[in-house]
């Protein structure tokens, strides 16, 4: 039976760090995931949820769910939706991931016009 604790470790190879940095990161004692004995107190999960949004802290707490929230909500200008609710807006890791892409792609194609415009200075001084 996977516990909270088992679930938190899975989040944890999910974003690629260790349970130190994690630690570090989200302000709770140095070795608290490893004497953790299965079940993660509210508290925790609210430092969690709030240096990790992404997170489904209902997954966390209970299995239930996916691990990583995947609705994305926009806001309107007022910041309310049609019904006049307050909505929040996240990103989900795959839309991170691809604002990430292009951004590289376009300062690869910067890069790359800065080359090109060299090579055609170098060989308008060879001639």
């Amino acid at each position: 039976m996977n516990t909270a604790k088992d679930r938190l470790l899975e989040f944890l190879v999910y974003l690629g760090i260790g349970q130190n940095a994690f630690e570090k990161n989200v302000g709770i004692s140095n070795g608290y995931i490893s004497h953790n004995k299965g079940s993660i107190g509210s508290e925790i999960v609210s430092k969690i949820s709030k240096i990790y949004s992404e997170l489904n802290t209902d997954w966390l707490l209970s299995g239930n769910g996916e691990m990583i929230k995947s609705t994305v909500n926009q806001n309107n200008v007022n910041g309310d939706n049609i019904q006049g609710h307050n909505v929040s807006v996240e990103k989900s890791q795959t839309d991170k991931f691809l604002d990430l892409l292009k951004t590289k792609d376009d300062q690869l194609s910067k890069s790359q016009e800065q080359i090109d415009r060299l090579i055609g200075l170098l060989e308008k001084n060879n001639k």
